[in-house]
């Protein structure tokens, strides 16, 4: 077969490894770690499945070094070596080096010192100075002495030592990121006189010399060292100026192996939004970062940013931008791309959407990460290989939804007979939705997998076909699966029933409304703040209400950002902690949650949109109660929530059946 992707596969060497594809998972925050902050043995089968799936190498996300660092994982004593060593095995069952990233955050520790209360840790920094950021607490460090600095340098080669000992392949170092390294490297935050001090950034790069040596040191010779630079766009930390003024200096040290090229913050809003980019992004934006920096050494570089599919992975090795590609939330989605790369089965990949809200979204709840459509991650270890179904079944699945769709699919996999019924001329449900508001048109990949997947699992799809109570008892199933999703919800607010009221579906679906608008939004997802940016680009007049703390609150930042800030250029008036107490003709009366006593009217009102989620259509389950020996209601007809909760749901339903 002639290789699709001849550059992606071709044989690449990383030291003394024979990287078996040049798409690589770099280092993130997966949150699987455990009351210790060690690495879970769930995350060992998070990494173990993206080796399985044809990754050229794995890296774990942030392990700090010291105690005066928070971080994801803590690398401060032996207590991690037999993590490591779990790691290394599972991971080594395939040919993939797996390293550990290795870290200190100095000051930004301070934000979550005040949330730990813990009077015996001091949150540390080259000078004493906070970040200058108003997005986030700025809290004053504690100026380490030039002991205390070398404490922390020689804390960097032990922790390398027990990379070693735990059986990885190496280590990487952050250096951009707003970190301590960073916080060295920037004016802004070192004012030292001493030797770690300095007038340009080279004068100020003393600190990271002395941990890459010290990390070297600890490795030996034959572990990889790469080092992971950023442009962190923000005004107070490293710039890609700094990162290309560095990159030659540091390859001169003859220290290091690679060097990883990176962007963005995550404690800074704005500069978050690129870190982790969203669909607001166009694929492969900041390529030109790596490429820039390829330009200065000839060690290999690995690049990100949105390289979301295996021929833009491969435009960008062709035209000589990276050596190596990160594909982190890719291989989130789906960990086997790059093994259906290599075998032409492209249509066959779990395509990345960029919705960043079961990745980011559960990372800021400090949860486990998992995909928005795909229920494995996260669950590597008790879903990764199901297998096929002891006894086969018949089984008819009513919705097309995102539960219907992924029940169908897995029980189809474990090889049960599958009848699908859905009542319109398309798969999809609520997908058909979220998919039309401006940006949003990658969640049609969601169904586009689907249509494809069903028809090769020989599930039989019946599209314009409502399923009553009759025609399913008609099929004489052993198990029927009810996924008929949900109907929009109305508050029961005095006026909400007028003709002036109607919700975000509505619009969605083409539903005129007059001039002024006011949204009253009870859920803080995406429907009411997407549907107010339909409404603004239709020149309507635009009012968001809400009782939360924030419009929008429950949109994961990266997204957040973007749209917030759109709304606000786009005139959008954001009224939070605002409850509704009356709908009339032609005003809104409203009041402010904390203080009930301070309230107004909003008046001139023509349409009143409610963003208020959904009400289960739990119909047919209720029907069927009692009449079939296998029942099971998933996904918003169990109980409306989001796509995530809904094929989770499924998944688990239809790998148990």
């Amino acid at each position: 077969m002639t290789q699709q992707f001849p550059l992606l596969f071709a044989p690449f060497r990383l030291g003394k490894h024979d990287l078996q594809s040049r798409i690589v998972v770099t280092g993130h925050a997966a949150q699987f770690y455990d009351e210790q902050k060690l690495p879970t043995e769930d995350y060992a089968y998070y990494l173990r499945e993206r080796a399985k799936g044809g990754a050229g190498m794995v890296t774990l996300g942030s392990c700090g070094v010291h105690p005066t660092s928070t971080s994801y994982f803590i690398n401060q004593d032996d207590r991690i070596i037999p993590r490591y060593q779990v790691i290394a095995d599972l991971v080594h069952q395939f040919p993939v080096p797996v390293l550990a990233q290795l870290s200190h955050n100095g000051r930004r520790s301070g934000v979550q010192q005040r949330e730990m209360l813990d009077g015996d840790w001091l949150s540390v920094a080259p000078s004493a100075v906070p970040t200058p950021a108003f997005s986030y607490v700025q809290a004053m460090p504690h100026e380490m002495s030039t002991a205390e600095v070398e404490e922390i340098v020689a804390a960097f080669g032990t922790a390398a030592g027990r990379v070693r000992d735990g059986g990885l392949d190496g280590a990487e170092l952050v250096v951009g990121y707003g970190a301590l390294v960073s916080q060295f490297l920037h004016d802004q935050s070192n004012r030292r006189t001493d030797r770690y001090g300095g007038a340009t950034t080279e004068e100020r790069m003393t600190f990271l010399y002395e941990v890459l040596r010290a990390m070297r040191a600890a490795l030996g010779p034959d572990l990889l060292l790469g080092v992971r630079i950023s442009d962190d766009l923000v005004g107070y930390s490293i710039d890609y100026d700094d990162s290309k003024t560095m990159a030659p200096l540091l390859e001169a040290t003859g220290l290091l192996d690679y060097i990883n090229v990176w962007l963005g913050l995550a404690p800074d809003k704005a500069s978050f939004r690129a870190h982790w980019p969203p669909y607001y992004h166009a694929p492969g934006e900041f390529a030109e970062r790596p490429a820039g920096i390829k330009q200065l050494v000839s060690l290999p570089v690995i690049g990100i940013g949105r390289i979301n599919t295996p021929a833009l992975a491969e435009r960008m090795l062709a035209e000589g931008k990276m050596d190596l590609v990160g594909m982190v939330r890719e291989l989130i989605a789906d960990p086997h791309l790059p093994n259906k790369a290599r075998e032409g089965r492209v249509d066959d990949i779990r395509m990345c959407i960029a919705c960043v809200q079961s990745c980011v979204g559960r990372q800021n709840l400090a949860l486990p990460i998992t995909c928005i459509y795909n229920p494995v991650t996260g669950h590597e270890k008790q879903w990764g290989d199901p297998g096929p179904a002891p006894v086969k079944k018949k089984v008819v699945v009513v919705g097309g939804g995102p539960a219907g769709m992924e029940a169908a699919r897995v029980a189809a996999e474990r090889g049960h007979q599958v009848v699908l019924f859905e009542a319109s001329d398309r798969l999809g449900g609520e997908v058909k939705l979220a998919m039309l508001p401006p940006m949003r048109e990658s969640f049609e990949e969601i169904i586009k997998f689907f249509e494809h997947q069903l028809p090769k699992l020989d599930v039989e799809v019946r599209l314009n076909t409502e399923a009553t109570t009759e025609k399913v008892l008609a099929e004489r199933a052993d198990a029927v699966i009810v996924a008929t999703g949900a109907t929009p919800y109305v508050p029961d607010i005095p006026g909400a029933q007028g003709s002036n009221v109607i919700t975000s579906n509505d619009v969605l679906t083409g539903a005129r409304t007059g001039e002024h608008v006011v949204i009253i939004d009870t859920q803080g997802t995406p429907p009411g703040c997407v549907v107010a940016e339909v409404l603004a680009d239709q020149g309507k007049r635009v009012e968001i209400v809400t009782g939360l703390n924030w419009v929008g609150s429950d949109i994961p930042g990266p997204v957040w950002h973007h749209l917030y800030e759109r709304l606000l250029g786009k005139g959008v008036v954001m009224s939070p902690m605002t409850g509704v107490s009356q709908i009339g003709e032609d005003f809104v009366d409203v009041y402010h949650v904390v203080n009930t006593s301070v309230a107004r009217t909003i008046r001139s009102v023509d349409t009143v949109v409610m963003a208020a989620g959904g009400q289960a259509n739990d119909g047919l389950y209720n029907s069927l109660a009692g009449r079939v020996d296998e029942l099971y209601v998933i996904g918003d007809s169990a109980q409306p929530r989001n796509i995530e909760m809904a094929t989770y749901q499924a998944h688990k339903v239809a790998v148990e059946l």
